[in-house]
């Protein structure tokens, strides 16, 4: 089956494309161990234990994360709300305990929130957006029926 992504890349040549790039791929291991501090003569430990400027030890260099507007967060907690909704439905498998468990009380609750998350979204996003929410929500929905039944007989 030959697939075609959105930007019109095939698989093929998405697979050929990462296995040129791991052609160049090397690995540095540059984890400090006992043996390259011993080697260095300690030298690590005695500046992580020498007071420096003020005598407060300072924090190590730290990286600003950019802060996330609220509709990153809820597009963040909507794709963890869809996911336990899909594992609750019995239709992904689980990734902490890799069984196929199928929980509808849970899946229930969980596309609730969904579709809850997808109404806040619905005035703020574009109609391609807004059009795939609500088939998510729909998938969902129609998927609680049919697991639904398929208990029930």
């Amino acid at each position: 089956m030959l697939s075609v992504w959105p930007n019109g890349a095939t698989r093929e040549g998405v697979r050929g494309a990462m296995e040129e790039e791991e052609e160049h791929f090397e690995f540095v291991d540059k984890r400090r161990t006992a043996q390259s501090q011993d080697a260095r003569g300690g030298e690590y430990e005695r500046a992580q234990q020498e007071p420096q400027s003020g005598g407060k030890p300072q924090p190590e260099e730290t990286q600003e994360h950019p802060r996330l507007a609220a509709m990153d967060r809820l597009f963040m907690c909507l794709d963890i709300l869809q996911q336990g909704a899909w594992i609750a439905l019995g239709l992904v498998t689980d990734p902490v305990t890799n069984k196929v468990e199928r929980n509808l009380e849970e899946a229930q609750q969980l596309i609730d929130a969904v579709a809850a998350i997808c109404e806040v979204l619905d005035p703020a996003v574009e109609e391609p957006v807004r059009r795939d929410l609500r088939n998510l929500v729909a998938n969902l929905r129609l998927n609680y029926v049919n697991q639904v039944r398929r208990t029930a007989t």
